[in-house]
């Protein structure tokens, strides 16, 4: 039957099905592989069938018996479809996609095709030409009706340039005391600690390399991404220092003397060069900076508006600088009586690095670092107190008080002796607690002026209106504007403040990388512990109010 229902167009690209009447219900039933088996006879099995179509077709052929007379009617269920291709952007235009939709019986895709979408989408740059090679061979074994697709082109980010960068061409003199010196069979000795570093006259000290502008980025639609160039940090001259005569971006310096780095160059301090301090030599009070190669002897002084750098061992001496102040060895003082001050006392407005140093009374700005070990020493930073070396494996702090507004860093503090060590780390808090204190009263203070604006308003309704003054009037209500503003402000500065002290807290502690013992007493900020069983590697912190003992990863 469905020999006379099916048939093909003239131009072979639709089949049409006639819907009729079947004449009686006894009529052999149409079923879809009828349809199907008719198209692979007739070689357009790969046309676009419109499976929907031939349903409902199936549908009303088998169902329609008598009845009212109904004229025949042509519905098409299949077509032929040549490949098609389209495109498609991916996010801001990055990358952008092809689509080859399969040929159904039509002709397939061509690279003309392919390049047409790519134009009429305004694909332009980045554009992969292998992958579109490829996409036009895999598009001709598409099965009719399946599609592929695939990112055919791609942008690129900017990327930014970078910024200029200084490169030190000497050492830092601060760093020599951390690097003891490898003999030639290995192991190294904790005694030697290399040559004091100085720079002579004419040397290179540091090398300037100036930014890149950064490359330009763009879209696959051709819209260029601009991008930013790095930043430019010119070279500072520093006392000691000059341009080169052959590079502008090399520096050299203009004197023999002991290099001090800086972010933006390097000074060179004209020091004095001095065998020892002793008796001979008398105490020193010197403009500048001071390198000692030798000892401090015991009783002696040492002044400088800059840094001093001894090579040996302090004694019981005073050393006070403007700058660092860096001894290669240690400071020995003597235990003296509890009545009696400390008669060995260091002080520097930079840092104060050592090897060790025992019943010394330490003051500094920057960091003190002690690499080996701290003895009944009491020490006082506006930074960071650090006794330990570089590998964190020796670093013993025992005994005495010590006061930092950082941290603290510690490899073993404490002894199995019990002796008492007081430490009090992020001294910086109380500001941070007493600005906090200032908003609060400052806040009730507001809350109190509302109050007072309001019991005004009271009185002046109580008032006849013909007595009110309407200046008064708006004066209150502007007030009271004021004031709410301003409780308003300080509310969300207290919320900010809280959420920054949770930070705080974490980001200032005591750390201990070996061993904590008893009879050590911790305060941070406020807080205090007192530790009174042993602990291995952990970390003091506070959450404000009391000061806890965590494992230490």
């Amino acid at each position: 039957m469905l020999q006379y229902l099916l048939r093909l167009s003239n131009d072979g690209r639709r089949v049409y099905i006639t819907i009729i009447q079947k004449i009686n219900d006894g009529s052999t039933q149409i079923e879809k592989k009828h349809i199907i088996d008719w198209l692979i006879d007739n070689k357009v099995a790969n046309f676009f069938r419109f499976e929907e179509t031939i349903e409902t077709v199936i549908s009303r052929i088998n169902s329609s018996t008598g009845g009212e007379h109904r004229e025949p009617e042509d519905v098409i269920v299949a077509v032929r479809r040549d490949a098609t291709v389209s495109a498609r952007f991916g996010e801001k235009k990055m990358t952008a996609f092809l689509r080859v939709n399969g040929a159904c019986g039509g002709n397939p895709i061509k690279k003309d095709d392919l390049l047409g979408a790519l134009k009429q989408a305004q694909i332009i740059r980045g554009v992969k030409k292998q992958i579109l090679q490829k996409l036009l061979t895999a598009s001709s074994h598409l099965q009719p009706g399946k599609y592929l697709e695939a990112p055919i082109a791609a942008g690129k980010l900017p990327v930014a340039g970078d910024d200029s960068k200084l490169t030190y061409l000497v050492q830092d003199s601060k760093s020599r005391i951390l690097r003891p010196q490898k003999r030639e069979n290995g192991t190294v000795d904790m005694r030697d600690l290399g040559q004091m570093i100085t720079v002579q006259e004419g040397q290179p000290l540091a090398k300037r390399t100036p930014p890149t502008k950064g490359i330009d980025g763009f879209r696959v639609d051709g819209k260029v991404l601009a991008t930013t160039a790095g930043k430019d940090t010119p070279l500072r001259l520093f006392s000691g220092s000059e341009f080169s005569s052959s590079d502008e971006n090399v520096i050299i310096s203009t004197t023999a003397g002991m290099p001090i780095l800086h972010p933006e160059g390097v000074e060179v301090d004209n020091a004095l060069c001095m065998k020892s301090v002793t008796v001979a030599t008398g105490h020193v009070n010197f403009k500048g900076s001071v390198v000692i190669n030798g000892d401090v002897n015991a009783g002696m002084r040492v002044q400088a508006s800059g840094s001093i750098t001894v090579g040996g061992v302090v004694e019981t001496a005073l050393l006070e600088a403007g700058g660092d102040i860096i001894i290669h060895n240690g400071i020995l003082g003597k235990q003296a009586h509890p009545e009696q001050n400390v008669t060995t006392r260091m002080k520097a407005k930079g840092a104060m690095i050592a090897k060790f140093a025992q019943y010394a009374h330490i003051e500094a700005e920057g960091d003190i670092i002690i690499s080996q070990h701290a003895m009944h020493c009491s020490t006082r930073t506006d930074s960071n107190l650090l006794i330990c070396d570089q590998t964190r494996r020796s670093g013993t702090l025992t005994g005495g008080t010590h006061v930092a507004r950082g941290d603290v860093k510690v490899v073993t503090l404490g002894a199995t002796s019990g002796v008492v060590t007081r430490i009090h780390a992020f001294t910086g808090l109380s500001e941070l607690l007493l600005n906090t204190d200032q908003m609060t009263k400052e806040l009730v203070n507001e809350h109190d002026q509302i109050i007072k604006i309001k019991d005004a308003e009271l009185k002046l309704l109580q008032q006849p209106a013909n007595k009110r003054l309407d200046a008064l009037t708006e004066r209150l209500a502007w007030t009271k504007i004021y004031h709410f503003e301003r409780i308003m402000e300080l509310k969300a500065k207290l919320d900010t403040t809280s959420v920054q002290l949770k930070t705080v807290y974490r980001s200032h502690t005591i750390d201990v990388f070996k061993h904590c013992f008893p009879g050590v007493y911790c305060q941070i900020g406020g807080s205090a512990l007192s530790i009174t069983n042993e602990l291995g590697a952990c970390r003091l912190v506070t959450n404000g109010k009391e000061v806890m003992a965590e494992p230490l990863t």
